[in-house]
């Protein structure tokens, strides 16, 4: 008997040591998220003065090619500078522009703004894979996955937020990251919301005891996650949809942004991505329904909600597929999915009463 409650004594001070460790992830995480947007800020200001640079440069050779006749080695070194090559030299600046494989006109960067990016970028991962330790320690502290409440869907919404930017970012490289400082302060927001939620509620603890409703593990892990993806996809493409609107629906008028076709695309390969997989989240949400309430829908707010998201994307989906539209429409589309997100996301959950209300 003695030696029993020596076990357990232990694996009590484990699991408080595990949940420690937990908390200080999490911190270090909010921290790391911090410094990347400083980073992100710093990369964004610099790009914008940049390509201001270069298109005040460009502007002045043209003026003092109608005046004057230029030598052919300065004829070259402004069709650098105007995009046709890779390297060029600028008020005591190398500038890089950097030739993208389907003739996307490129964004002037420099070799400090690049390495300023790529710090902001490692960050970042480290960010990300601090708050996913953080979270599968406390999986195995309270004994389910962690997005039970309002504060455990926040943090894994962020860090599968930064997952799926920074893989995109990995593809398509300084395309992407010119608009990363958005997915900072939006990771940044997210968590203060989760904190905000989790000591308003005392949710930052943790409890390892679950409604009945929530006691099924493999559905609760496979039914949320998929919501958590979705909407990370979803807000990835939010960024686009506003690049798409900034940049007037078509071309490139704000030069240290991807051109509107460019986002469009990007915005696509998100949701394309994100809407089967919000799909899955609502057919599991309704099998798993079906045996805790006894239904599979009973049009509860947030089943409500998240099916108009997915019907607004289904329509974004064959708008552009089918229909071929393209610029502000589409642009507008996604700015519109997201705000169908958000409400399902925080709105359901803190306005509106719902089965679903445990999730605070």
């Amino acid at each position: 008997m003695q030696l029993f409650m020596v076990t357990a004594s232990s694996e009590t001070a484990a699991l408080q040591g595990l949940a420690t460790l937990s908390k200080y992830l999490f911190t270090t995480g909010l921290c790391m998220i911090g410094v990347m947007t400083v980073a992100y800020l710093w990369y964004t200001i610099g790009t914008a003065r940049l390509a201001k640079q270069v298109t005040r440069q460009v502007q002045r050779q043209r003026s003092k090619d109608q005046r004057v006749a230029q030598s052919a080695k300065q004829t070259a070194a402004v069709a650098a500078v105007d995009g046709e090559g890779s390297v060029a030299t600028l008020v005591r600046q190398e500038v890089i522009l950097n030739e993208q494989p389907d003739g996307e006109k490129p964004i002037p960067l420099s070799r400090s703004l690049i390495a300023v990016g790529r710090i902001g970028t490692t960050v970042g991962w480290f960010a990300a894979l601090t708050l996913v330790l953080s979270q599968g320690l406390r999986t195995i502290v309270t004994g389910h996955a962690p997005w039970s409440n309002l504060f455990e869907f926040s943090v894994s919404f962020t860090a599968a937020l930064l997952l799926c930017y920074l893989l995109f970012e990995a593809r398509f490289h300084e395309r992407v990251r010119a608009w990363g400082l958005y997915v900072c302060l939006l990771s940044v927001v997210t968590l203060v919301i989760a904190i905000y939620v989790g000591t308003t509620y005392n949710l930052i603890t943790g409890s390892s005891q679950l409604i009945p409703a929530l006691q099924d593990q493999p559905i609760l892990t496979l039914h949320v996650s998929m919501a958590i993806f979705a909407y990370a996809l979803f807000s990835v493409a939010f960024g686009t949809g506003l690049i798409i609107l900034l940049q007037g629906g078509s071309g490139q008028r704000i030069a240290w942004l991807p051109s509107a076709e460019a986002a469009d695309e990007l915005g696509y390969k998100a949701v394309i991505i994100g809407f089967p997989l919000l799909a899955l989240n609502l057919i599991l949400g309704a099998y798993w329904a079906n045996y805790a309430w006894g239904h599979f829908w009973s049009w509860d707010p947030k089943e409500t909600s998240a099916l108009i998201t997915w019907l607004i994307y289904a329509v974004y989906l064959h708008a552009r597929g089918i229909r071929g539209w393209r610029g502000k429409r589409i642009g507008w589309l996604l700015v519109i999915g997201f705000a169908a997100t958000l409400f399902t996301y925080y709105g359901v959950s803190f306005l509106v009463p719902s089965l679903h209300s445990y999730a605070k």
